[in-house]
């Protein structure tokens, strides 16, 4: 993937340098070995864990050690060896404020017993740990390691940080919670959890803070990350664990996460894990800040693609990527979120302290090990059903899917690769903000979207948009308004200036393709099918003619047998698909115009030869 800081420029195929949003995906083979040694490192500790050295039960009646949580955490803490803690459901636990200080060894915590003569949990039962909302639930600091199982942590108060859970340590501790539950909590930050790295230690070393088997942070409220707040350190949500219903009335509503690393890779309610959160600022479902904040996350079940839906902010509804972070999304879907000013899927906003991109892809070009196909490949990789408007008045914002402000150089980047962007609402699909931003359709579909103005909105001289490999038809937008706006010229050989569609197909009747800033350059929009190309020299590059889709009222986007975009362009396999297949196939029987590659976000003969009612011979 690395040649040495150069890449092969997938427009036109010459090296250069790495200063695109192309050139410069995140350096995956690194982050793909620092996840996999982190989640071999946590699954080893899980499997690892050890009996407990002593065991204690805290409850009323035969065979309590003790009658209230604290005074077991202390006799626990002053032990050298792992100690279980078991919280029966014997009596109740309000007006709870535990500490764990300096503990040595690990600790369990562990309810849903039934007295403290079971030896078994009851399944499905949570032990609640109430603190009347005075203060925080539970406090861990520069402890070893915790465990908490089958408890419910809630009505917690806390000012500032972690009104259900506060902890913080020096690195390296962990603190995982297995069918857990923290709702009903607040605080100025982290109403659910709160989790700080107070040292310069870096994942893996970072405190780490681990989400399994239906464990849930939710119903929560916060000024900024009203589910979860992160700093410096690291967070994973696996299995069916989510974040959801929380509210703040600053940045992120569901996960606030400064300078933290993030690994999402569960499966959630039906797929959705960061859901039906609120933010009075940016960042709906999350809000990730710094030049260290970086997310990946990947769907696990192939049936349920990991989801950022129905969350709602100011800016930036279900993400945004603030600050030079960095978010990576694999076969993972932004979808039905809103944004009252504008980004109702995703905001992405640069700085000078680094570059903040955001990249959604399939499995095509690699993922995470864990990560998944989708049984339907039509169901993963969406940006679905997003909403840039105010639901007060009425009024639409900019970016229904996404947002780009970028007031620095090159400051600000979003790519979709074979992604599907469908049945987003606002005044422009994509918006760039500043004048220095990219935006990267490569294989993707812009289908079925409703924006009252223009399409693309790249309205600055020094924005780049780049439309590379992709389809975009059945889109609602303003009558006689042009699909894109900006900047006419870019130089061909490179892609960090002005606007560019290659090899792609753009059919959008009564639509002229772009209102230009500056003079139109030949050389920007080659290899390409669509209904108006004004202002452009006549070319037997561009082709004005019905690209011929397989069913365009179904919403099939395929191309048909008789369709002039098979086998037009010159190959670039490292052009992505919309269905994650190869991207250039040199169709028997089709005169290759320039090349073998199809125009679009399909490769045609792809998707017949898996067809099994395919016989070669073009009938359908």
């Amino acid at each position: 993937m690395h040649d040495n800081g150069r890449r092969r420029s997938p427009i036109v195929g010459v090296a250069r340098e790495s200063t695109s949003l192309l050139a410069d995906i995140h350096d995956e083979d690194m982050i793909m070995l620092r996840t996999a040694s982190l989640l071999a490192a946590v699954t080893g500790l899980l499997l690892s864990l050890p009996a407990a050295a002593a065991l204690y039960r805290v409850g009323s009646g035969a065979g309590c050690t003790h009658t209230n949580v604290q005074s077991a955490i202390n006799a626990a803490v002053a032990s050298f060896e792992a100690d279980e803690i078991r919280i029966t459901q014997s009596q109740s636990y309000p007006q709870q404020a535990l500490l764990i200080d300096q503990a040595q060894g690990g600790l369990i915590l562990a309810g849903g017993f039934a007295n403290c003569q079971s030896n078994a949990p009851t399944p499905g039962v949570r032990t609640v740990l109430d603190g009347n909302n005075v203060q925080p639930v539970l406090r861990i600091l520069d402890s070893a390691n915790v465990f908490l199982f089958d408890l419910d942590v809630q009505g917690g108060r806390a000012n500032p940080s972690g009104g259900g859970i506060f902890a913080a340590g020096t690195g390296g501790e962990i603190l995982s919670l297995s069918s857990t539950l923290v709702r009903g909590n607040q605080a100025v930050s982290g109403g659910g959890i709160s989790i700080i790295n107070t040292s310069a230690q870096s994942e893996p070393n970072a405190m780490q803070l681990l989400l399994f088997g239906n464990s849930a942070v939710s119903n929560n409220g916060a000024d900024i990350g009203g589910g979860i707040q992160c700093t410096g350190a690291t967070v994973m949500l696996f299995d069916n664990s989510h974040v959801s219903l929380n509210s703040t009335s600053g940045n992120g509503g569901g996960i606030h996460a400064k300078d933290c690393l993030l690994q999402i890779r569960s499966s959630g309610v039906n797929g959705a894990v960061l859901w039906g959160n609120n933010s009075g600022g940016s960042g709906g479902g999350i809000y990730l800040t710094g030049t260290d904040g970086l997310v990946d996350m990947y769907t696990i079940d192939p049936f349920f693609p990991a989801r950022i839906t129905t969350n709602s902010a100011v800016r930036g509804g279900g993400a945004a990527v603030t600050d030079g972070a960095q978010m990576y999304m694999y076969n993972a879907n932004i979808e039905n979120n809103t944004a009252s000013a504008g980004g109702g899927g995703v905001l992405v906003v640069g700085s000078t302290q680094g570059d903040s991109r955001l990249r959604m892809q399939n499995l095509r070009e690699g993922g995470p090990l864990a990560a998944v196909a989708c049984a339907d490949p039509e169901a993963c990789n969406l940006v679905r059903g997003n909403r840039a408007i105010d639901d007060d008045d009425g009024e639409r914002a900019p970016g229904a899917a996404v947002i780009v402000d970028a007031p620095v150089a090159y400051s600000a980047h979003a790519s979709f690769a074979g992604t599907r962007i469908e049945s987003n609402t606002g005044t422009s699909l994509s918006r760039h903000a500043g004048n220095f931003g990219q935006v990267l359709f490569d294989g993707a579909l812009l289908v079925r979207n409703d924006a009252s103005g223009v399409l693309l909105d790249a309205p600055g001289s020094a924005n780049s948009l780049l439309l590379v490999a992709s389809t975009i038809a059945s889109n609602l937008f303003g009558q006689g308004r042009g699909v894109i706006t900006g900047a006419g010229g870019c130089d061909p050989n490179d892609d960090v200036r002005g606007s560019y569609a290659w090899r792609s197909i753009i059919w959008q009747p009564s639509h002229p393709l772009i209102e230009a800033s500056s003079a139109l350059v030949s050389g920007c929009f080659r290899y390409l099918i669509g209904n108006d190309f004004s202002g452009l020299p006549a070319s037997s590059e561009r082709l004005l003619t019905d690209p011929v889709f397989t069913d365009i009222n179904s919403a099939d986007f395929r191309l048909s047998l008789g369709s002039a975009a098979i086998d037009f362009a010159p190959a670039a396999s490292i052009n992505s698909t919309r269905d994650a297949g190869p991207r250039v196939f040199d169709f028997d029987g089709r005169v290759n115009l320039f090349g073998p590659q199809d125009l679009g976000a399909y490769e045609f003969a792809i998707d017949r030869i898996f067809d099994d009612s395919f016989d070669g011979n073009g009938d359908e």
